[in-house]
């Protein structure tokens, strides 16, 4: 862009927060100084709340119509070394209501501050710590946030459901107030909504359900009316402002929610799930119409994951027997087969582990024993990276919370197991077991890829692999001590997760944000959530039910599950890399492929996304394209594939029964039904074979015909 930009940053008296709040304003337009515009901050603490005040007033004789304009959040959210990031705060949640604006910040150590308008506020905005110093220098760092902005005026354009406030008319002033609320627990946050904002809140403890199924809706509101697709869903007061509803699906796909109370409105959706045997059919299709490449980046060729479990469970031979030989193809080209050692990149370990996971998968599907002795080689060569502590390492780094080089390995030791071959199998589960042990001993003081943080996947793949040993472990009292370190992991990533957000597309989504450079060739950085790396996370839950049998990990896993799904167009089959949550991103993509090479050339590195012809265009909440069916040279997009690997592995073929505090019986995947002493239970889909009941009296276990004592322990 020619026109010049000017960001006005203009400090207020210090708050009871972390650092000043601020004005900022952002204008395009070649020499304007955006003289004229008077501001003032007003910054009370009372109790446990500080309520700031923004008022500002446009003197000149011309309308101030910025890019963007209002308020920095004066709250302390850089996260960039151990363990002072626990007390720092991340922006887990912000939605911009047609009258009202919401969110929260939470920290790694469980502090949550409400963030609160009963005012319209555009839009909002993170502040990244970019480092794009192109050409010179790094371009791809940038791993931290520095701010969370609410943009009280933005231009646009916005999501529907978003205020369109943008004019700041000659003479006018206007004035905006935000209330920050410490909270002792997120249980209170959308009742603090409702009751600061008078606006109605929706309050879904599950976001998805299966058609069939019911949902419960609440919402909370003075006399609120709630409408699903437009259709009216009757509400039944349960307390002091709070009120239910009850949704019974019926037909697959996103359903739009909205809730009126007055003249104040709010809005979500719910996830109505196709079938997982149709999702994981439509993920092999997208394993092969979007190039798994040869690159030096794993996530190129990750489709292999998905190509290969739906082989298991869903042979199509034609298209499978396909799909195979492309994936001997690309290993010729990254890896010596004789030694298993990948020819360039050998610090990628990650590669290296992922593809013994990916042989794994491809043994499991068609029993060729070739595979495990090329994965046997591979595993020599990583374990060749591993120091006496257990640590996997990328030359100085520990690597083994990078993907998750511990759980390929036990996958390879169960392939091994099953064919017979036990001492291989011991060989690699105990490398295993020694790596995940030091992960527990280093309690959260891990190291990742790239720029240090709070990093959502170094925390997630740590929590999946203490929960895949302690799953493997027979001793209670070890069992038990793994189980504690891998829940302490995940409480604190809650605050990387979205966890309370009304909205089916994205309830389970881990908050990634510096992807989009690498995967799709977009810049600058933005939250993609869901993300392929966001079902790290969702092993966890899913090992985390398990292990307890508490039932938010369940529901958690299956809000999940069903984000993950959405990020295919169940009609069309294509595929999408991930959903962007930011608003208003002004944004550059790749246009064109790399015409030096072919999708079968090996290519290597991370291309810069302005070294190919290039367009501007703003992405704001919004599902985004993969790039992988025209982009030839390098690109991670493939990553997705993970969300596609996890669901084989939680939910493609297993159903799950649970006794709630209140007697009645939760039924995941199936139908259950209570006669006396008999629990009969029905399989949703056919490759649905095993059934995993937490019960709390003594009961026969009918599934889909026959009678099994099922043991109430998971």
């Amino acid at each position: 862009m020619k026109n010049s930009i000017l960001i006005l940053l203009l400090s207020a008296t210090l708050t009871a927060s972390a650092a000043p709040h601020r004005f900022y304003a952002v204008e395009a337009g070649g020499d304007s100084t955006a003289t004229g515009i008077e501001y003032t901050i007003v910054a009370d603490t009372a109790g446990r709340c500080e309520t700031v005040t923004l008022t500002l007033r446009n003197t000149r004789h011309t309308p101030f119509q910025p890019v963007k304009a209002g308020l920095k959040l004066g709250i302390d959210t850089y996260m960039d070394k151990y363990p002072d990031w626990y007390g720092k705060y991340f922006p887990t949640l912000a939605v911009c209501e047609p009258d009202h604006f919401y969110g929260y910040l939470q920290s790694p150590s469980g502090k949550f501050k409400a963030v609160v308008s009963a005012d319209p506020i555009a839009s909002w905005s993170l502040d990244y710590n970019l480092a794009y110093d192109w050409p010179k220098g790094y371009w791809f760092y940038g791993h931290r946030i520095e701010c969370l902005n609410l943009d009280m005026l933005c231009c646009g354009p916005l999501p529907d459901h978003h205020p369109h406030l943008w004019t700041l008319a000659p003479g006018e002033e206007r004035s905006w107030t935000v209330k920050i609320i410490d909270l002792d627990s997120p249980d209170a946050f959308e009742e603090t909504v409702f009751r600061t904002t008078g606006a109605p809140v929706l309050a879904m403890e599950s976001t998805s359900c299966a058609p069939g199924d019911s949902l419960v809706i609440g919402v909370w509101g003075h006399e609120p009316e709630l409408t699903i697709e437009g259709n009216k869903i009757s509400l039944q007061k349960t307390g002091d402002g709070l009120w239910r509803g009850v949704f019974h699906a019926t037909v697959p796909g996103i359903r739009a929610v909205a809730v009126r109370d007055g003249s104040r409105s709010a809005c979500g959706t719910v996830n109505v799930r196709y079938p997982w045997r149709s999702t994981m059919e439509l993920a092999r299709l997208a394993a092969d119409r979007y190039k798994q490449k040869p690159t030096s980046h794993v996530e190129s060729w990750y489709g292999f994951h998905t190509a290969f479990e739906a082989a298991r469970v869903l042979p199509s031979p034609a298209l499978d027997s396909a799909l195979s030989a492309r994936f001997d193809m690309i290993v010729d080209k990254i890896f010596d087969r004789t030694t298993g050692k990948p020819y360039k990149y050998q610090n990628r370990i990650q590669n290296v582990s992922s593809t013994i996971g990916i042989l794994a998968d491809r043994y499991m599907a068609f029993g060729n024993v070739a595979d495990l002795e090329l994965a046997e080689r591979m595993a020599a060569y990583l374990m060749s990276c591993q120091k006496y502590d257990g640590a996997y390492m990328n030359g100085n780094t520990d690597y083994t919370s990078v993907i998750y080089p511990a759980k390929s390995m036990l996958e390879l030791s169960d392939a091994e197991r099953i064919a017979g071959r036990k001492k291989q199998a011991r060989r690699f589960s105990e490398s295993a077991r020694r790596a995940i042990e030091r992960l527990a001993a280093v309690d959260g003081d891990f190291e990742t890829e790239g720029q240090m943080t709070y990093e959502d996947g170094m925390v997630s793949c740590s929590a999946l692999q203490l929960g895949e040993l302690a799953l493997r472990t027979a001793d209670a009292k070890e069992r038990r001590r793994l189980t504690e370190a891998m829940l302490k992991l995940l409480d604190g990533h809650d605050c990387l997760a979205q966890l309370r957000v009304p909205d089916g597309r994205r309830r389970g989504g881990t908050m990634r944000f510096w992807e989009a450079q690498y995967d799709v060739f977009m810049l600058p950085n933005m939250i993609s959530s869901p993300h392929g790396w966001s079902a790290w996370r969702a092993y966890a839950t899913y090992y985390a039910f398990l292990l307890t049998g508490n039932e938010r990990w369940l529901r958690e896993t299956f809000d999940a599950a069903s984000s993950f799904a959405s990020l295919i167009d169940h009609k069309s089959g294509n595929l999408n890399w991930a959903f962007v949550v930011d608003p208003f991103v002004q944004a550059v993509q790749t246009t064109e492929p790399d015409s030096t090479c072919t999708a079968d050339d090996d290519t290597y590195g991370n291309p810069h996304p302005l070294c190919y012809p290039h367009r501007s265009i703003v992405i704001g909440e919004q599902y985004v394209p993969m790039i992988a069916d025209w982009q030839t040279v390098v690109s991670s997009d493939n990553d997705v594939h993970e969300c596609f690997k996890f669901i084989a592995e939680a939910v493609l073929c297993n159903a799950f029964v649970i006794a709630r505090p209140d007697g009645s019986i939760g039924a995941y995947n199936c139908r259950a039904e209570r006669s006396g002493d008999r629990l009969i239970v029905k399989a949703s889909e056919p490759q649905i074979t095993t059934l995993y009941t937490c019960l709390k009296s003594p009961l026969t276990v009918e599934f889909d015909g026959s009678v099994k004592p099922i043991n109430n322990k998971l």
